[in-house]
C-alpha cells in the first residue's frame, strides 16, 4: 500500500471516530463495524506478494455494504441536526425571550458547528454515491448564466469575510446547457469555495466562461497558494489535505475536489487544472452542451 492510500485511510478512519461522536447510539454498532474495516484494510497483508487478490463479487459486495451504511448514517444524523439547528434558530429571533450578549456568541457557535456538520455529513454522502454509482443525473436544458448566479450568491459571503474580489464574466450568447443544474451549481461552488478559503485576505478569484464548440468552459481563478508538484499528485484523493498552515487553518475534510470530479465525470464534462505555488491556481470544468 503506497503512502498516499495509508494517509487516506488514516483521514477516513479519523473521520469515522468524528462521526461517531454525532450519531445515534444504536447506530455505534455499525460504525464500529466501519472502523474495525478500516483498520484492517489500513495493515499491509502479509501474503500482498503472493497474487492472491479478493474476489471480484466480495469487494462489490463490501462496496454496498458501505454505501447503505453510509445511507443509514447520514439519514440519522441529519434528523437531529435539524432539529438543533431549528430550535437555534428559534434562540437567535429572541422567540423564547431576549438573549444577552454572551448568549448570543452561544447560539452563533451552535449555528456555525451545525452548518459544518451538515456540509460534512452532505459531502460524506454524495462522495458514497459517487463511488457506489449511486446518484442519477436529471439533466434539463438550461443557461449557464443561471448556474453563475446561483454560485455567486452561495459564494458572496464567504468572500465579504475575506475582502476577496470575487468577479463572475459572464458574458452574453454562451451556448444552451443540457445538464442537472443542481449539481452543475454544486461542482462550481465547491471550486469556488477552495479558491476563497485558499487564497490570502484581499485577494482576486474570477470564475470566467467562454463558448467552446457547443459546450461553456468555466474557469476558477485566484491568486491564492497554489499547489506543488507533490501536492498536485493527491488531487482527487479522499480527504487528503494540504500540509500548510493557511490550509489548516481552515476546517475541512478534503472531499471537495474528489466530488468535482465525481461530478463532472458522471455529466461527461471535462476537468482539468493548473497551478503553481505562491502564484495561484486555475481549475476548469467544460460542461456539455445542449444536445
Amino acid at each position: 500500500m503506497s503512502q498516499s492510500e495509508q494517509e487516506s485511510l488514516e483521514a477516513a478512519r479519523a473521520l469515522a471516530a468524528e462521526i461517531r461522536q454525532k450519531a445515534a447510539p444504536d447506530l455505534i454498532p455499525d460504525l464500529e463495524q466501519l472502523e474495525a474495516l478500516l483498520a484492517a484494510a489500513s495493515a499491509e497483508p502479509e501474503n500482498a506478494g503472493d497474487g492472491e487478490m479478493i474476489p471480484r463479487q466480495q469487494l462489490d459486495d463490501l462496496v454496498a455494504e458501505n454505501a447503505k451504511f453510509v445511507s443509514v448514517m447520514v439519514h440519522e444524523i441529519r434528523v437531529p441536526m435539524t432539529s438543533i439547528r431549528g430550535y437555534n434558530d428559534m434562540l437567535a429571533k429572541n422567540v423564547v425571550g431576549d438573549l444577552n450578549e454572551m448568549q448570543q456568541q452561544f447560539v452563533e457557535v451552535i449555528r456555525s458547528n451545525v452548518i459544518r456538520m451538515e456540509h460534512l455529513v452532505t459531502d460524506v454522502s454524495d462522495a458514497s454515491k459517487l463511488r457506489s454509482g449511486r446518484i442519477r443525473l436529471e439533466p434539463k436544458m438550461d443557461m449557464y448564466k443561471n448556474i453563475a448566479l446561483e454560485v455567486e450568491k452561495a459564494t458572496k459571503d464567504l468572500a465579504a469575510e475575506h475582502s476577496h474580489t470575487l468577479t463572475f464574466d459572464t458574458p452574453q450568447g454562451l451556448p444552451l446547457l443540457t445538464i442537472d443544474t443542481p449539481r452543475a451549481v454544486q461542482m462550481i461552488t465547491k471550486l469556488v469555495i477552495n479558491a476563497l478559503q485558499y487564497t490570502p485576505d484581499g485577494g482576486q478569484i474570477t470564475v470566467r466562461a467562454e463558448g467552446v464548440d457547443g459546450r461553456v468552459k468555466v474557469t476558477v481563478q485566484d491568486n491564492g497558494i497554489g499547489m506543488n508538484e507533490e501536492e498536485q499528485t493527491h488531487i482527487g484523493e479522499l480527504f487528503w489535505r494540504g500540509e500548510s498552515e493557511h490550509v489548516r487553518s481552515f476546517k475541512g475534510h478534503g472531499l471537495g475536489l474528489p466530488i468535482v470530479i465525481g461530478l463532472a465525470d458522471l455529466m461527461g464534462a471535462d476537468f482539468s487544472y493548473e497551478t503553481a505555488p505562491d502564484v495561484g491556481s486555475t481549475f476548469t470544468v467544460v460542461l456539455p452542451g445542449m444536445h
